[in-house]
């Protein structure tokens, strides 16, 4: 399914803006017609839960959170 920024927006629950700003950026993936960009919507969502993943994976090998022996 195809759709431009308005309703994908919706779709996604995210906003407008984020939106556009992301495609601008070329940070996610869409298509160009003049100023209008239209996204596929399976390809985006799929594309977001990967990087989700990635920070969840990069969030797991930190060493945030973790107990640390300090010397007097």
């Amino acid at each position: 399914m195809k759709a431009k920024i308005k309703n994908t927006a919706k779709i996604l629950g995210i906003s407008e803006y984020f939106l556009r700003t992301e495609a601008k950026a070329g940070r996610i993936p869409c298509y160009k017609s003049g100023k209008t960009y239209i996204f596929d919507i399976s390809q985006l969502e799929e594309f977001l839960k990967n990087r989700a993943m990635e920070n969840i994976r990069k969030d797991e090998s930190s060493d945030y959170g973790t107990l640390r022996k300090i010397e007097a």
